[in-house]
């Protein structure tokens, strides 16, 4: 399976701005996360751009159908003073494409619910990532860059990696991805501390099942002490 993940903006085009974040940081942030999710269940995965590069729209939808991936995310953040997420198709689309994206925006819907930010829905537009690609595409907007709260958690490592794994499973359960229930799902009660230690940076918050060395204990009380 071929997908390609397209960090929206970049280089000269820093998308939107506000609360001391840039739209281009952020999505080219979470597409490298959801990309290393993705290889890390085999997919093959490709990216309009992987640093702080100005790529076209056309250029970004001529790469994807030259790469004859079977299928095409495009991650932005938003902006006007909303709240919430929100997905779009390319007008009048339905098949696959909606199927795909309703699989991928229910997903991540939830992981908003869980941090108190609403589900816009699911919406079509004439944009040119989706309108210009030969492939099911869909463009995702991860929350709004000058909302106080969504910009809080969108500055996050661990609301960050929640979205990727989010959209991650979405992709998974449409497109029959295996992926190991218990590897990268926290425990209810545990969320919070998880949470608190990926944002300090005492973990990175992976393998949350897994037994800890005494060289991982010793490494995160370190940091701990440190912070």
């Amino acid at each position: 399976m071929k997908i390609m993940i397209d960090a929206g903006h970049g280089g000269k085009d820093p998308g939107a701005v506000g609360s001391g974040l840039q739209e281009k940081n952020l999505t080219l942030k979470l597409a490298l996360s959801i990309g290393r999710l993705l290889q890390n269940h085999g997919v093959d995965v490709r990216y309009t751009r992987t640093d702080d590069t100005f790529v076209s729209l056309s250029d970004r939808a001529r790469a994807a159908n030259a790469a004859k991936v079977d299928y095409f995310l495009s991650i932005h953040i938003n902006a006007g003073g909303g709240t919430g997420l929100e997905s779009f198709i390319y007008t009048g689309q339905s098949g696959k494409t909606e199927e795909i994206r309703s699989a991928i925006h229910q997903c991540v819907a939830a992981a908003f619910k869980e941090a108190g930010l609403p589900d816009r829905g699911r919406k079509q537009a004439n944009l040119a990532v989706l309108r210009e690609t030969s492939m099911p595409s869909a463009l995702l907007e991860y929350g709004f860059i000058d909302a106080p709260k969504d910009a809080g958690l969108l500055g996050t490592d661990a609301f960050i990696e929640r979205i990727s794994a989010a959209t991650v499973q979405g992709i998974a359960n449409v497109f029959g991805l295996s992926i190991p229930a218990a590897a990268d799902q926290v425990t209810e009660w545990a969320r919070q501390a998880r949470d608190w230690a990926v944002s300090s940076g005492i973990t990175d918050g992976m393998r949350p099942k897994d037994a800890v060395t005494r060289e991982e204990v010793w490494t995160m009380l370190y940091r701990a002490l440190k912070r």
